[in-house]
């Protein structure tokens, strides 16, 4: 196993947990054993022992990461910059590997800690 699915799959954790201010726990999907799963099951393609299949778990956490997407779209203080976020969710609808699920995510990440710098830097 890579070290690189840990991290992705902590990046995507984290993501999650930034958009919905969950703080601890595994609430709204924030659990990177999603995401390591993905990758582990899609390097080794013994998937068809688990109970749930690879496409079942890929679609899982793709509604996570559009829930979120969403929900950074509605939130107050990115309401004005929906537009950063909506090509992410384009992107996401065409993702079909773990692999484009943590570009989207990482690109997310960047434009939040882009858009809250800003905010930063007017006040």
């Amino acid at each position: 196993m890579s070290i690189d699915y840990y991290r992705k799959g902590r990046t995507y954790e984290l993501f999650i947990r930034k958009v919905f201010n969950n703080k601890s726990g595994k609430r709204y999907g924030a659990d990177e054993s999603l995401m390591i799963q993905l990758f582990i099951n899609k390097e080794t393609e013994k998937d068809k022992k688990s109970r749930i299949p690879y496409n079942r778990k890929l679609f899982k956490v793709k509604m996570n990461i559009e829930k979120a997407l969403i929900k950074l779209g509605k939130r107050k203080k990115y309401l004005d910059s929906y537009e950063n976020f909506s090509p992410l969710l384009a992107k996401l609808h065409e993702a079909e590997t773990p692999n484009d699920l943590s570009e989207v995510v990482n690109a997310s990440l960047r434009k939040i800690i882009e858009l809250e710098n800003q905010m930063k830097r007017s006040a």
